[in-house]
């Protein structure tokens, strides 16, 4: 994700695709690592609420998390024309943050992997 947000030649919602879907998947293995049911969704606000009672405290900025969301499947289209510029740099720091918590969680009981490691998604 480094490399797409360091391209002045890709467009400011395809970074904001991939970031999203990449802090939607963490949220999720949070989630789901802790024995929560969700449904499927695109929407952040509800699964930073879910992180949230999985976690207790949610370490980073919930605002720039949900905003996000615009990026989703869902509403790529129309609704992208309206936005402001993309925070490359916000956005792929942010993407690494939450990732870390998904690091923390055990991705064994939610993958059934042997092990994991933390592995940044945007390196």
């Amino acid at each position: 994700m480094r490399r797409l947000a360091a391209a002045s030649e890709i467009a400011d919602d395809i970074i904001g695709f991939h970031a999203e879907q990449a802090v939607e998947k963490w949220l999720k293995a949070v989630v789901g690592a802790r024995g929560i049911e969700f449904e499927y969704t695109h929407d952040l606000r509800h699964l930073v609420e879910l992180a949230k009672a999985a976690v207790g405290d949610f370490p980073f900025e919930t605002p720039a998390v949900i905003a996000l969301t615009e990026y989703a499947v869902p509403m790529r289209c129309d609704e992208l024309l309206d936005t402001e510029p993309l925070d490359r740099a916000g956005t792929v720091a942010l993407v690494d943050e939450v990732g870390r918590l998904g690091a923390r969680t055990d991705c064994r009981r939610v993958a059934g992997l042997a092990g994991c490691a933390w592995r940044s998604p945007i390196g």
